[in-house]
């Protein structure tokens, strides 16, 4: 019975070393990705910024123009 808690003690054992392994593995990994990346130039960061904020307007826009409609729409088919 000793021999068998043993051996499956080394397993868990075993297992957990290959688990901290790997996650040091990965972590390696990991830093020698982080250092291939490049990032954009900051004109091109505000660029890319002021290009989302006037295209979210714009839709908002719309899609409030299009809510004011539907609602005279609406409105209008109630009475």
């Amino acid at each position: 019975m000793k021999q068998i808690e043993t051996k499956t003690a080394k397993t868990i054992k075993h297992k957990e070393e290959n688990l901290v392994s790997k996650g040091v593995k990965f972590l390696k990994e990991v830093k020698i990705e982080t250092k291939k990346i490049t990032w954009p130039q900051r004109k091109q960061i505000l660029l890319s910024a002021l290009m989302i904020m006037f295209f979210s307007l714009l839709i908002g826009g719309y899609l409030g123009l299009l809510d004011v409609i539907y609602n005279v729409l609406i409105s209008f088919l109630m009475k």
